[in-house]
């Protein structure tokens, strides 16, 4: 039993490192990327859809200090933005999570998806149902964890870290939008 868990913690370390190192390479491992691909076609169903990554954004990092990992890419078609899929990393009682946020053009979010969750205890935080509370949302309006996002049991540090970090990303892409960044 104890091999397996050994085998367990080296998988997710290599995720960990390929997931950590895959943002400067712009580059997710396989399985990632399949479902990273799955996800967005769900929202965006275009048959000649471009996820192109957005290498030279900037954006403060002490004002958004919930997120760390941050990359960006564009969804296109031809040369129409469709919209931004955004992968940031929160962290929750022991370790990062990833995760992405796929937004239309008027920065509304259409879908968040845990990507990798490292940790053994708030694992509920990946239940779609949950996730489907900040469809909708933009500009980080009414994104207050238990009041405007119902709280999950099993997940009393991580529901909270998911929330502010996809307000976070909320603020941060409308901000970069308003200052012509993207």
């Amino acid at each position: 039993m104890n091999g397996v868990s050994n085998n367990i913690r080296l998988v997710v370390l290599v995720l960990f490192v390929c997931l950590t190192y895959s943002s400067q390479a712009s580059t997710f491992p396989k399985s990632i990327q399949k479902k990273i691909d799955k996800e967005v076609k769900k929202i965006f169903p275009i048959e000649d859809l471009t996820i192109d990554n957005i290498e030279d954004f900037k954006f403060d990092t002490f004002k958004y200090q919930d997120i760390k990992n941050v990359s960006l890419s564009s969804l296109k078609c031809s040369d129409k933005l469709m919209g931004y899929a955004c992968f940031a990393s929160s962290k929750g009682k022991n370790d990062y999570f990833d995760y992405m946020v796929l937004l239309n053009e008027s920065m509304e979010i259409k879908k968040v998806v845990v990507l990798i969750y490292r940790s053994s205890y708030g694992g509920e935080i990946m239940a779609k149902s949950w996730l489907k509370q900040f469809i909708g949302k933009v500009r980080g309006e009414e994104m207050e964890f238990e009041r405007d996002i119902d709280g999950i049991s099993g997940a009393t540090i991580s529901g909270p870290s998911m929330t502010k970090g996809i307000k976070t990303v909320s603020l941060m892409m409308n901000e970069l939008k308003e200052k012509g960044k993207i």
